[in-house]
């Protein structure tokens, strides 16, 4: 059989999952009950191919207890693909009990995997559901379903959410898409916000497959909060948008965190303006939870409202005419991004459509930087020169702040 048709008859499309990931796990407490109270803990699984790469067995290492048991939860997967009915079995074992579960069979489509089969919960028979999606290079989603209406409706009591980290042990991250976000708050009550965003909105969102580039307090508006966050793609973002947004941190937090808001609907989505204008990899983790950190510098968003696409003309001058100046003033250019008008998979969440905008981040020698670029006659004369045909007004350049555990540092 040739290459070709081995890719083609699905034994290679449980590839992806070999290596080691980092796994956060929300787990229903009462499975079939109209439970709504999730335990949520994390682990490592590691997944190995066996029989030439037609079947792999994973091991996961958990730091969750089942009520009753003396250890950490371990299970293992083992999964075979059926050459002759090309489909795949998967057993699962847990270290409850030793017992390889009944298979459940299926495959995938259309970048999803969908495996059934007849289980036992507490003696009673249910029909399980295990779906594969979120596919990435560093990130997958893997969800258990039972049904006891022969799958006219199901429960889903079991959310698997994989990062990969990199050789460095840092999580591993693609953003070919990002949001800048810029909240207005209630007056006075910014901190109280950003304590709970660094407590409770880093980790969780970050272990669904987002990665929050940076938190910042405008140093121009006491009552504004400004946040970028990034993602592999349209398709990963939706997922883990819904991953989040869905799932119990969020809904445990959210009245307490929207109680701080005014606004928070000022939501642009950007791309890269070309492949090496990307914002550079952070040159070391982001602080730990509750580390004060040093102070953080100053960042500049740069932000171009533009009567046409970037790349129409704009791009070439920004280049052209704006970066040089940059260094003059003390900033360090790391990104410039442009509109990325793909439709909004997230319709909960509000985005600025229909705006063609070039952004663009810089480092600062201090905070007196953007105001001293303002004011340089090179900058008014460039800036007074596009108003006559891309620029909708002056770029708006935001001094920020960033907070203890923003990974974007000045």
């Amino acid at each position: 059989m040739s290459d070709k048709h081995e890719a083609a008859d699905g034994r290679h499309d449980f590839d992806f999952l070999h290596g080691r990931w980092q796994v956060r796990n929300e787990r229903l407490r009462q499975r079939l009950a109209g439970s709504e109270d999730w335990d949520i803990f994390h682990a490592t699984q590691t997944c190995e191919p066996v029989l030439g790469g037609l079947g792999n067995v994973d091991a996961f290492l958990s730091d969750w207890r089942r009520p009753g048991q003396d250890e950490d939860f371990q299970g293992m997967t083992l999964r075979l693909f059926d050459l002759p009915r090309r489909r795949w079995n998967i057993w699962w074992a847990g270290s409850h009990d030793g017992v390889l579960e009944p298979p459940v069979g299926g495959g995938f489509a259309d970048g999803m995997g969908v495996f059934e089969g007849e289980l036992e919960h507490e003696g009673r028979p249910v029909r399980a559901r295990f779906v594969w999606s979120g596919i990435g290079a560093n990130t997958a989603h893997w969800h258990q379903q039972f049904s006891v209406d022969g799958g006219a409706t199901w429960e889903t009591n079991w959310h698997m959410w994989l990062r990969r980290r990199d050789e460095d042990g840092r999580l591993a991250h693609e953003d070919a898409v990002i949001e800048l976000r810029r909240y207005t708050l209630k007056p006075g009550r910014r901190d109280e916000l950003i304590e709970l965003f660094e407590r409770e909105f880093v980790e969780s969102q970050e272990a669904v497959g987002m990665h929050l580039i940076g938190q910042f307090r405008e140093l121009d508006d006491p009552d504004r909060y400004t946040w970028v966050r990034g993602f592999p793609s349209h398709a990963l973002r939706a997922e883990s948008l819904q991953g989040f947004y869905g799932g119990p941190t969020w809904k445990r937090h959210r009245d307490a965190a929207n109680a701080t808001m005014i606004d928070s609907d000022d939501v642009r989505l950007l791309k890269p303006a070309r492949a090496h204008t990307a914002l550079p990899a952070a040159a070391r983790e982001r602080a730990p939870l509750g580390d004060g950190g040093e102070d953080g510098g100053t960042i500049c968003i740069g932000v171009c409202e533009l009567h046409a696409p970037a790349q129409d003309g704009f791009l070439e001058r920004f280049e052209r005419e704006f970066a040089p100046l940059l260094s003059a003033a003390g900033l360090e250019l790391l990104g410039v991004y442009v509109s990325d008008d793909t439709p909004n998979r997230f319709p909960r969440l509000p985005v600025r459509e229909g705006e063609s905008v070039l952004v663009w981040f810089a480092r600062c020698a201090d905070a007196g930087a953007p105001p001293r670029l303002a004011a340089q006659p090179q900058w008014r004369a460039a800036v007074a020169d596009a108003l006559l045909a891309e620029l909708k007004a002056a770029p708006q350049l935001l001094r920020l702040a960033p907070t203890a555990r923003s990974e974007l540092r000045g």
